[in-house]
């Protein structure tokens, strides 16, 4: 299993920025390009396709005490700041940010937290 390397690091317009993998709350697909969205409330735009980062961070697979998934073509999340699934099957994350599931993402976000739900117990 590949393992994504602490800090991640990843191009952005001013040079490589080193990210802590435990930090990435979210990450959005914007045009070719990806907006990170860290627990400190940091926004920031790195020059790499969400295809790439998907692949980069293992989604779907669990690396240590992390787990990030796709929620929907247009969006990664870090399931460890998962804080909540809402009635219409949203995901409240730290910080009360709310990310919208696909349906055709929810069947693997299900086994994902059966996962999750093993190793808390």
């Amino acid at each position: 299993m590949r393992t994504p390397s602490f800090p991640l690091i990843l191009r952005t317009a001013h040079g490589p920025y080193f990210f802590n993998a435990r930090t990435l709350l979210r990450i959005d697909a914007e045009d070719k390009v990806a907006r990170i969205t860290t627990t400190d409330g940091q926004h920031t735009v790195v020059l790499h396709p969400l295809s790439d980062l998907e692949d980069r961070l293992c989604c779907g697979q669990r690396i240590g005490d992390l787990l990030f998934a796709r929620t929907h073509r247009s969006c990664i999340v870090a399931l460890h700041h998962v804080q909540a699934v809402d009635p219409e099957r949203n995901l409240v994350l730290d910080e009360q940010l709310v990310v919208p599931m696909s349906k055709r993402a929810w069947p693997e976000f299900t086994h994902l937290l059966g996962t999750l739900r093993s190793w808390l117990l």
